[in-house]
């Protein structure tokens, strides 16, 4: 009997001890579970009390939503938010057309020589200003040493004339020479008086003078620029070749072509605007012509003005944009240019809406239309309609609150 409770003992020792091992091992997994599950559980609790908390720090003074920003009238003031509301109004029609300035011919010098002859001095430089008498260069021309010379003959011709006009008369007032003998020398002297007359004013209409010693100076004919010199120290030029051109930059030709249908609003002395493509100022002109006939293949006209404005960086050559604005009779929806903000890539207007003591703001992409320069209407084609409330004056801050409110939204 003793033995047989031994025997029981040692097997019930020896079954407890692997029982054992297996509910340790099953305690440490369920204690695991329980403490990932209790972890998980005060995360989501600690979120949820960060979002409640950050929902009251976004309870001040402006409120931003997803959708548009609130302020309240006290803000509206003191941001400079003015409203307005969408309206009708007259459509102004901006057009531009490529345009090029184009010297003014009229304006314009072509400096040649009246004699062939070598070159000796070149006193200007392309692109230099000149002024009216100005030198520009210095010819030595054989044929105007003939000139001259002939010149000096003349004169000599004309002394010794006098001199046998003013003894005959004097003979002839004495009653000692015959009335012939002192009309003859009349007549020789009046003969050698046009000789010289006429060898001077061959000199003069070619520019040249007496004593220049066989030397021809070109002169600029008018105040300007030099925009084109051709001829080169000690060089041979011939009668009327063109050395020189001179424009004047203050009489530009602003030039451009319409389609047929745009040349209604167009008529002479008409003002309009042009556009400088490197530095984006706005310049002016005045319409001097207006083609009579459209071109047979394009069915447009050429239009020419005068530009009025004078500034170093408009040139002969330069391409520009010609605005031509046009009214029209109907009207349009239309909004104050201030109120357009881009949100997105897209064009947009904040329209306002009451809510209670609040103003929200909402950002309504719109489809514009036309505008002009000056005008500080745009036309609105889809996305408002009339007598819609919308911020006029201070878009651009709730832009900014806007922003500032996605990117809080964000973090």
């Amino acid at each position: 009997m003793f033995d047989l409770k031994n025997s029981l003992k040692k097997q019930s020792g020896k079954i407890s001890q692997p029982l054992l091992i297996s509910l340790v091992i099953g305690a440490t997994v369920l204690l695991s579970i329980f403490l990932i599950l209790t972890g998980k559980n005060k995360s989501e609790t600690s979120d949820e009390h960060a979002e409640e908390e950050g929902g009251e720090e976004h309870g001040g003074e402006t409120e931003e939503h997803a959708e548009g920003v609130s302020l309240t009238a006290k803000q509206l003031v003191e941001q400079g938010i003015q409203l307005s509301a969408v309206d009708q109004g007259p459509v102004v029609k901006l057009s531009s057309y490529p345009a090029k300035l184009n010297v003014n011919t009229d304006q314009q010098a072509h400096v040649s020589p009246s004699f062939s002859g070598h070159v000796e001095n070149v006193y200007v430089e392309l692109g230099q200003k000149v002024q009216k008498g100005q030198p520009l260069a210095a010819l030595l021309v054989p044929d105007l040493v003939d000139q001259q010379a002939n010149l000096k003959i003349e004169q000599t011709n004309l002394e010794l004339a006098k001199q046998d006009f003013d003894r005959e008369r004097q003979l002839w007032s004495q009653g000692i020479s015959a009335k012939q003998d002192y009309q003859r020398a009349s007549n020789a002297y009046k003969r050698a008086q046009i000789q010289v007359q006429a060898a001077q004013s061959r000199l003069s209409a070619f520019g040249a003078v007496n004593a220049s010693n066989g030397r021809y100076i070109l002169k600029a004919p008018i105040s300007g620029v030099i925009s084109k010199k051709d001829l080169v120290l000690g060089e041979n030029v011939q009668l009327a070749s063109q050395l020189f051109t001179i424009d004047r930059l203050d009489q530009l030709w602003l030039e451009f072509i319409v389609p047929n249908s745009e040349i209604v609003g167009l008529a002479p002395n008409q003002k309009i605007e042009f556009k400088s493509l490197q530095t984006e100022k706005v310049y002016q002109a005045v319409i001097q012509t207006l083609n009579t006939e459209a071109d047979i293949q394009t069915g447009r006209l050429q239009v020419r003005a005068k530009v009025e404005s004078n500034a170093t960086e408009l040139r002969p050559n330069l391409m520009v944009n010609v605005q031509l604005q046009q009214r029209s009779e109907s009207t349009a929806l239309r909004v104050l240019k201030s109120a357009v903000q881009n949100v997105d890539g897209k064009d947009v207007v904040f329209v306002a809406t009451q809510h209670g003591q609040k103003v929200e703001f909402s950002p309504q992409p719109v489809k514009l239309g036309q505008s002009s320069g000056e005008s500080q209407w745009i036309e609105v084609v889809s996305g408002l309609s009339q007598g819609q409330k919308y911020a006029a004056q201070g878009s651009f801050l709730l832009k900014s609150e806007l922003e500032k409110g996605e990117a809080s939204h964000e973090h």
